[in-house]
């Protein structure tokens, strides 16, 4: 399925409203494809070292992925697209995972629209005007989240990410 998604860096710890800067991600962007995806390859094939995997997948693939579920690793053979809060959901991205600065926390975040629903996007295209809001804030030196439960989580207002 094509959900998209984006893989970021968190740019400010404050909810309202959470900052975030990355690269697109084209298919299967759910908790439950690539936030395990991310997980497992944080923890696994770059042993532990968040910067080394960000440096990868944002800073040497400035276009972003078609996907790297299963990896696969499918560049998209594109211009630099870079991808923030602001025009996030407006391109379509219905959720984005996104990193603190220290490397150890993954922040899970859904597009919401004014209603309250969740933002579905489709053709690239979404609601530019839906409001990101963390769904899911993963220890990434921990145990593996469920990431079911995170996927079906429904929005609780938070101070601060920790």
């Amino acid at each position: 399925m094509s959900t998209r998604s984006s893989i970021a860096r968190l740019t400010s710890k404050k909810n309202k409203p959470v900052k975030f800067k990355g690269v697109y991600h084209h298919w299967d962007g759910h908790p439950t494809t690539l936030g395990e995806t991310l997980f497992d390859l944080r923890n696994g094939q770059f042993e532990g070292d968040t910067k080394a995997m960000l440096k990868y997948l944002i800073d040497e693939q400035p276009a972003g992925w078609s996907t790297i579920n299963g990896g696969s690793f499918d560049r998209i053979n594109d211009r630099a697209f870079e991808i923030t809060e602001k025009n996030a959901a407006g391109s379509g991205c219905e959720y984005a995972y996104a990193f603190t600065k220290d490397g150890a926390t993954m922040v899970v975040l859904s597009s919401y629209c004014e209603n309250g629903a969740k933002m579905i996007g489709m053709f690239g295209m979404g609601d530019s005007a839906a409001e990101w809001k963390p769904i899911g804030v993963v220890d990434l030196n921990g145990e593996e989240p469920d990431w079911g439960e995170i996927e079906s989580n429904q929005w609780e207002e938070k101070e601060e990410i920790d």
